[in-house]
């Protein structure tokens, strides 16, 4: 079981293929591939449904590595959750996406909680 929140890892939380190393120190993620979509996604098509289901993979791997490190006996992380919320008639999804800041260089050094 992974401890770590890599690309690799993620790509087992979505369909196969939608996330790729392509080379030249590039990663892929393939938006026809995660929200199924063949060969019908375009520039101007919606982009919820492909960033929900990133999201859902991140939640999901944020769980994988927290049910690791518990077994390793570490403390959880806090990076992606996902919660139901609405009422059964109209229910929404709400995601968090938690990241700590070096505050000595802000923005350009977002620590990885599994570090």
């Amino acid at each position: 079981m992974t401890t770590a929140l890599s690309y690799s890892a993620l790509a087992e939380k979505l369909p196969a293929g939608s996330i790729e190393f392509v080379g030249n120190n590039q990663v892929k993620l393939n938006f026809s591939t995660t929200t199924e979509s063949g060969s019908n996604l375009t520039l101007n098509a919606s982009c919820v449904k492909g960033i929900v289901k990133l999201l859902q993979g991140l939640a999901a791997l944020t769980d994988q590595v927290n049910e690791a490190r518990v077994n390793a006996e570490l403390p959880p992380i806090q990076f992606a959750s996902q919660q139901l919320t609405g009422t059964p008639e109209m229910p929404e999804y709400e995601f968090t996406v938690r990241v700590k800041v070096d505050t000595a260089q802000f923005i350009e050094n977002l620590d990885d909680p599994t570090d």
